[in-house]
């Protein structure tokens, strides 16, 4: 059993480095997965606990349990030859089908293409986070508004792969969050007109990542900007809310953390303990730590900071440690109790979706 390690101690990674007091929380344990899925994983082939492709990078992966009573997924890939920096400029999101949350997943249909002939997402869908609100599907994701580049090229030239990378720095501080909406999984999705957030009072340059619950009437977003309280490029997580699924989102002042910077969160509310959770990427670390919040205003660390290290851990005792693993999602039942952790991973020149069972202590 994968068990967080990181306590309520007084060390500088566990305690000054997020807060000086530890909140009181939850554990959460991260069950060993077949060894067989590295094995899987290396050969870029699909099975249970693994989506991978062959063709494709991917990554991100965001799921629901629908009224069919099946799991469905959403996630963005691209054309490994493209390589592994053009998920900026050449995802596309695809559904996929499976009888249980650790699937195997069966991919059906494109849901959102990497290029649109209309919109202000012309260029790239990317970063999939699902959410179910009265009766629908509210697919938030994020794309490149190149409407705000001035410039006097050519738009065919503005969507080429070529230009894109050549202005790479530019093109990503044009990415924001746009939502579509859907009455069944597999769509079709109806993408709002305009962005659902774009950088605007303590954030700048960039709107992306975000993440979204409904809850009594309010859709509860934290996504990913950079702060404008500082120079450069520095990630912070905020909290908005709205009564409509495509905003307009009221941003909180002040981050969910800013300590360090911050990426990929997620967020999910445990109905019994009354508290919501938030699993990110502190960069430069080698977890994924956990917040928890009683009020959505007021976050502190979970009693558990180290929701888990950056590792899996196979069925047959050995540690499976990939390049890279980002992109938290949790799957919870109907109460708000996790019961599956999905990761993005990097290992060897090659990428996946990995679902591992969680269990709350």
């Amino acid at each position: 059993m994968h068990k967080t390690t990181a306590k309520c101690l007084p060390t500088i990674v566990c305690c000054v480095l997020l807060t000086a007091v530890c909140a009181v929380g939850a554990e959460f344990n991260l069950q060993p997965i077949p060894a067989e899925v590295k094995e899987n994983f290396l050969e870029s082939k699909t099975s249970k606990h693994i989506i991978a492709n062959d063709e494709y990078f991917v990554w991100g992966l965001t799921v629901m349990k629908w009224e069919d009573g099946k799991y469905h997924a959403y996630y963005n890939r691209w054309p490994k030859s493209n390589g592994f920096g053009a998920w900026l400029n050449s995802s596309e999101i695809v559904h996929a089908v499976a009888e249980g949350p650790e699937g195997p997943f069966q991919t059906k249909n494109v849901v959102l293409k990497t290029r649109k002939s209309r919109g202000w997402d012309l260029v790239n869908s990317s970063n999939p986070y699902v959410c179910q609100a009265e009766g629908k599907i509210c697919l938030y994701y994020i794309a490149n508004d190149l409407s705000e580049i001035k410039t006097n090229i050519e738009e065919s030239e503005k969507l080429s792969l070529s230009w894109l990378r050549e202005n790479g720095k530019t093109v990503r501080n044009t990415q924001r969050i746009g939502v579509a909406i859907a009455d069944r999984p597999e769509g079709p999705f109806r993408r709002n007109d305009s962005p659902v957030v774009v950088p605007h009072g303590n954030f700048k340059n960039i709107a992306v990542n975000p993440a979204v619950i409904y809850q009594n009437g309010t859709y509860m977003m934290i996504m990913k900007g950079d702060s404008a309280r500082r120079e450069g490029w520095f990630r912070i997580q905020l909290i908005g809310e709205s009564d409509k699924p495509e905003g307009p989102f009221k941003f909180d002042q002040e981050p969910v953390f800013d300590q360090r910077q911050t990426e990929d969160a997620c967020i999910w509310y445990d109905k019994g303990l009354k508290e919501y959770f938030m699993v990110c990427h502190v960069l430069g670390g080698n977890d994924l730590r956990c917040f928890k919040s009683s009020d959505r205003k007021n976050w502190e660390p979970n009693s558990e900071p180290v929701f888990t290290e950056k590792h899996i851990q196979l069925d047959n005792g050995k540690i499976w440690k990939p390049r890279r693993m980002e992109r938290p999602f949790i799957l919870t039942d109907s109460q708000g109790n996790p019961e599956t952790a999905y990761f993005s991973v990097l290992y060897q020149g090659r990428s996946a979706n990995i679902a591992v069972p969680v269990r709350k202590e």
